[in-house]
């Protein structure tokens, strides 16, 4: 997993964006209002991770905050238009390192592999 996670890095590099940052933004731009809970779950990283690496996108203009009208405790989280556009903008590389690593590898085990993942995920959450 480590040389799948450097390979990605190397494939922004030049962008301005860490790995860590276009995950996040894809999440972000995938699921309508995302909570920061919710953000951090997804990526495994603690609140505090989430926090501080949402900081820095706010801070960058590229995520905004909104404070829930129904729960004060929760903050919703989208991209600001700058990080749409950033996120379109490096949106081909994720696809691009994505055929990359399928390269090669028939459907069929695609799925079967996938399948085998949904399973496994589902197995730990019993």
């Amino acid at each position: 997993m480590k040389q799948f996670s450097e390979a990605f890095g190397r494939k922004l590099e030049g962008s301005g964006i860490t790995r860590i940052q276009w995950i996040s933004m894809y999440y972000i731009n995938e699921f309508e209002n995302i909570s920061q809970r919710e953000l951090s779950n997804l990526m495994c990283v603690k609140d505090s991770s989430i926090g501080r690496l949402i900081d820095r996108l706010e801070r960058d203009g590229i995520v905004t905050r909104t404070r829930s009208t129904e729960d004060r405790r929760v903050i919703t989280l989208a991209l600001s238009e700058e990080g749409q556009r950033q996120f379109e903008t490096l949106l081909p590389l994720g696809v691009e390192f994505n055929n990359q690593l399928i390269k090669n590898i028939p459907e069929k085990d695609l799925e079967t592999f996938e399948n085998v993942l949904k399973t496994m995920l589902s197995n730990i959450q019993e």
